[in-house]
């Protein structure tokens, strides 16, 4: 009989931080007007908007996911007014808790996540988060990880470079980076014959097209990206610091996006290369919110139509305001009840 695994703990990091605190907000500025053009396009009003329904994703992985062992919320410092600190579930993590001094202060979510490992607590495995996914059906925990195995989807792409406005250009910059290691430390051939049902895994459906497309290539271009909470391991990120020091310490010194930075991406890719996964299908749905769309957004959330809702502000979103307010009613409609997580 084959002998069982025993599931390392999973816990859950969201990174989060209060755009409307004037204090937060004075000092982003200032270093913004010191640093330069490259940092003014990353630091856009659009990047740091407040949709205050931080609660909402909360309690959905309290109802969708109880299996999580705890919550990391990970701030400059802030705490938002209705965090239950008391509760043996959460962890309020502030920046100066685990990214190195010569770093700090810092506005670029590269920075903040490529130093994951850093944070004492942290369980091996991990699930990464952004305060703007709402689960929205159960999930379960071998969605995730089997056998304390990640799983996910290894589907390549082309990156396609093009004349975009100067953040796009930098997030451009910073795949290529990335993509520059990975092809440094894998051979696509090999990585793909050793695994070759990870790779051309029939659950891809349409997506496989994609890898078959890129199949004569001998250098990896770029993977999809699902934009959806990812599983990762703590030993990956420490193992790349370890290999490639200067360029996660050149990317951490950037207060704001630059084109020297790498982000988390490295880590999930690398993962991938290793072939120490699982192939499953992503599921989830990833939106670009605008004016005209808002009112079937909400729709989606009230019927939860999807395991996993990404709600991303579209640069063109022009009554702010007014989606706001109608995406967090929809929100509060399926999650009324506090979570433990809140006071």
């Amino acid at each position: 009989m084959r002998k069982r695994i025993e599931s390392e703990p999973i816990d859950v990091i969201i990174p989060w931080v209060d755009a409307a605190d004037p204090e937060w907000d004075e000092r982003r500025r200032q270093y913004a007007k010191e640093l330069g053009s490259v940092q003014e396009s990353s630091n856009s009003v659009t990047r740091f908007e407040s949709w205050d329904n931080l609660k909402y994703v909360l309690r959905g992985i309290e109802e969708c996911m109880p299996w999580v062992h705890r919550i990391f919320l990970v701030t400059c410092g802030q705490i938002p007014d209705f965090i239950n600190l008391e509760c043996p579930k959460l962890r309020l993590v502030k920046h100066e808790d685990y990214i190195p001094q010569e770093y700090l202060p810092t506005f670029n979510s590269n920075t903040i996540e490529i130093n994951y490992h850093r944070i004492e607590e942290l369980s091996e495995n991990f699930i990464l988060f952004n305060d703007d996914l709402f689960p929205l059906q159960p999930i379960q925990e071998s969605y995730y990880f089997k056998n304390n195995c990640i799983c996910d989807e290894a589907v390549e792409r082309a990156l396609c470079p093009k004349v975009q406005e100067l953040d796009s250009r930098v997030n451009m910059y910073r795949a290529v980076n990335i993509m520059i290691l990975i092809n440094k430390y894998f051979h696509k051939r090999e990585v793909q014959r050793k695994n070759w049902w990870k790779w051309y895994y029939p659950g891809y459906g349409k997506k496989l097209r994609r890898t078959t497309a890129l199949s004569h290539y001998y250098d990896f271009d770029y993977f999809s990206i699902p934009h959806m909470a990812v599983a990762m391991k703590k030993s990956i990120i420490k193992k790349i610091w370890e290999l490639e020091p200067e360029v996660m310490a050149l990317s951490s010194r950037n207060r704001f996006r630059n084109y020297s930075d790498v982000s988390q991406y490295l880590f999930r890719f690398w993962t991938l290369c290793e072939g120490d996964f699982y192939p499953r299908r992503t599921k989830g749905l990833y939106v670009d919110i605008t004016d005209e769309n808002c009112m079937e957004i909400a729709d989606i959330i009230r019927n939860r139509r999807q395991q996993m809702i990404s709600l991303n502000e579209a640069d063109e979103l022009r009554d702010f305001e007014r989606v706001k307010q109608m995406l967090n009613r929809a929100l509060a409609e399926i999650y009324p009840q506090k979570s433990i997580y809140e006071k």
